[in-house]
């Protein structure tokens, strides 16, 4: 009897349990990806609230997911609002708002005093409810909780998207607000970057896509040489190793180019340095490569997000 029961037991508890959903939105400000399902393991990227990704395996309370990077690594359940292949689709499509500030929170009420649900970061996406109240509007995160933000803080995240304009001069100014802002490996968030999570999310904060790291950069966009006058405001530039006869070009570092030959990267802190020998705050590295990416938006590598299939349905 008792092993009838025990039988019985795992049953029930096995229909109550969903099965593992195809698909997931993060739902926190950002999801940490790991290179395994480990915390000592490296932090290999990050992902930004509302971002939609896909489950492809689990360990535990683990979830292997695929980035819109792409890119293959672990977070923990927690992290995730699970959807069906309809729900994604769904949200994708759903109108929604997008934080411009660099950090604040979402609150369970409009009112003064409201206790925070979660904090909210910058390029982070939540959708649209009905209320707006006391200079706040009312949110659904993707699990489906409610909540409100300033609206003074958030954006209409279609209306914001058409209105981007890729230019060096942008692309400075977004990359000037985060100076001082901690080096993390394997960050891609205001809550700290690497250098090629720099690059990446100032350019998505100015509507376009890139790869993620700096070793796929480097493939994209056009090849200019290494000389002052050539070079402009936005270009990106790169370090590590040349090609030789035996071994391909190496690179381990990126930084962005804001003009007078000087440059603003994530090294230690974001920061900028002299390109200029002669300069107190000299770098001390010479570019392997040089790349311009503003005008050639739309080839691989450089998608602008209005026409991206993991943000939205056209």
């Amino acid at each position: 009897m008792r092993r009838i029961l025990t039988v019985a037991a795992l049953l029930l508890l096995a229909a109550a349990a969903p099965a593992q959903q195809r698909w997931a939105v993060v739902n926190t400000s950002c999801a940490y990806l790991y290179a395994s399902p480990d915390y000592e393991s490296g932090l290999e990227t990050q992902s930004l609230m509302g971002t939609v990704v896909e489950v492809l395996g689990e360990d535990r309370y683990w979830r292997k997911v695929s980035t819109p990077d792409p890119y293959v690594a672990w977070t923990n359940d927690l992290m995730l609002a699970y959807m069906s292949e309809e729900e994604k689709d769904a949200y994708i499509a759903a109108p929604k708002w997008i934080c411009t500030v660099e950090n604040t929170y979402i609150y369970a009420g409009p009112e003064p005093g409201a206790g925070r649900i979660a904090d909210f970061t910058m390029g982070g996406l939540v959708r649209k409810a009905e209320g707006m109240r006391r200079g706040k509007v009312e949110v659904l995160l993707p699990s489906g909780a409610r909540g409100w933000v300033r609206r003074s803080e958030v954006e209409d995240f279609g209306l914001w998207a058409e209105s981007r304009t890729l230019s060096g001069e942008n692309l400075v100014a977004t990359a000037k607000k985060f100076l001082g802002v901690p080096y993390l490996w394997g960050g891609i968030s205001s809550k700290g970057f690497d250098c090629s999570g720099l690059v990446k999310f100032c350019y998505m904060m100015n509507g376009v896509l890139l790869m993620r790291n700096a070793s796929q950069q480097v493939r994209s966009g056009e090849e200019l040489q290494f000389l002052f006058a050539a070079m402009q405001p936005g270009d990106l530039l790169f370090f590590g190793s040349p090609a030789t006869e035996s071994s391909p070009m190496k690179i381990t570092h990126v930084g962005m180019y804001i003009g007078d030959g000087r440059m603003i990267h994530s090294s230690m802190v974001v920061r900028i340095n002299s390109l200029r020998e002669d300069d107190p705050d000299y770098y001390g590295r010479t570019p392997v490569a040089v790349r311009r990416l503003t005008g050639s938006v739309g080839s691989p590598g450089i998608t602008p997000i209005v026409d991206s299939p993991w943000y939205f349905r056209r």
